[in-house]
């Protein structure tokens, strides 16, 4: 691939008490990387050394910069942008550390800054963990959250979920249970499956086919156990169906899965948060990939967390780091041409 067609991917080690930095080391250890992107990881140089000493791997070594002005006169391929943080040898593994909240999230800002710049053409962080983050000064619930509002001019909806090439999305996310039959509406149902239908022809599926979940037993039996999937489900699909969007529906939520694992269907759209997550998980939850779409730049996490109980050991996978690497840069290239 001729380099300056490769996007320009910005990498975070996610919390530093965690699998993050060594997750990083193994994912950039692999030199055909490269071949798909160049790197500008975001970090403190000690971090990236614990990283290294953890995974017991022996990556290429970046140039290091210290200015952000930098990056688009460097040629290399991978550049280390050294972001002053908390002294590695101070965060004890696998503890939530405030110290370590505060410079993920320090680094998500900076990372944003770059973003709004137009220097990095995609962004992958590594787990992260909420409760840090929020004793490190963090105001919001989710990562999500605090993009939306950082990077206001979006069309972000809800977090997409990636596992192999399954993909699926939500129509709520993160509210009270009781609350998910008020917050469904067709137009809501019709938002959900245009924007995942969209999110995945820019990965490039062409005519993805979509499923859609019912919300209560059965169906509803037509009726008989509630009425949401004639009144604000089935309206929501057939707006999307005269768009010429491939998607079906609603089907019972305790099969529809079963399409999705035998090839009937590319992805799904489910009524509340657990309705897809216990699925998606079941089927592979160490493989799975956070997309964050909508955004000016395509902005990938692995799905699992900061994996506490392990931290430190250089035990931790990174398979879901790299598919969610890989996914980025694929995005990313089906954009607009990279300077």
């Amino acid at each position: 691939m001729n380099t300056d067609s490769k996007p320009r991917i910005g990498i975070i080690l996610g919390d530093v008490a965690g699998i993050g930095p060594e997750l990083v080391a193994k994912l950039l250890s692999d030199e055909s990387v490269f071949d798909k992107a160049k790197i500008v990881l975001i970090t403190d140089q000690r971090h990236w050394e614990a990283g290294v000493r953890i995974a017991r791997t022996t990556p290429r070594t970046p140039m290091q910069i210290t200015q952000w002005e930098e990056i688009p006169t460097r040629e290399e391929d991978f550049l280390l942008l050294h972001l002053p943080g908390v002294d590695p040898a101070s965060v004890p593994m696998g503890k939530v550390d405030s110290r370590a909240g505060k410079y993920v999230l320090e680094s998500i800002l900076f990372t944003l800054e770059l973003i709004k710049k137009g220097l990095i053409h995609g962004f992958l962080f590594a787990p992260l963990n909420k409760e840090s983050m929020h004793k490190g000064g963090s105001p919001f619930g989710s990562e999500l959250d605090l993009l939306k509002h950082h990077l206001p001019n979006h069309e972000a909806l809800e977090e997409i979920n990636i596992l192999d090439e399954y993909w699926t999305m939500r129509v709520t996310s993160h509210v009270a249970f009781r609350d998910v039959p008020s917050l469904i509406t067709p137009e809501g149902v019709y938002r959900a499956i245009r924007f995942l239908h969209r999110a995945m022809v820019s990965y490039g599926k062409q005519n993805p086919r979509i499923g859609v979940a019912a919300l209560n037993p059965h169906g509803g039996e037509h009726g008989l156990f509630g009425d949401e999937e004639q009144t604000k489900i089935e309206p929501g699909i057939r707006k999307a169906q005269q768009e010429g969007i491939m998607v079906s529906g609603p089907y019972p939520a305790d099969t529809i899965f079963l399409k999705l694992r035998d090839g009937a269907l590319d992805g799904i759209i489910s009524m509340y948060h657990d309705q897809g997550q216990i699925a998606t998980k079941l089927l592979g939850f160490n493989r799975g990939v956070t997309y964050h779409a909508g955004f000016s730049v395509p902005i990938t996490t692995p799905a699992h967390g900061t994996a506490f109980d392990i931290a430190g050991k250089g035990i931790a996978d990174p398979g879901a780091t790299r598919h969610a690497f890989y996914i980025l840069c694929r995005i990313a290239q089906n954009r607009t041409p990279h300077p």
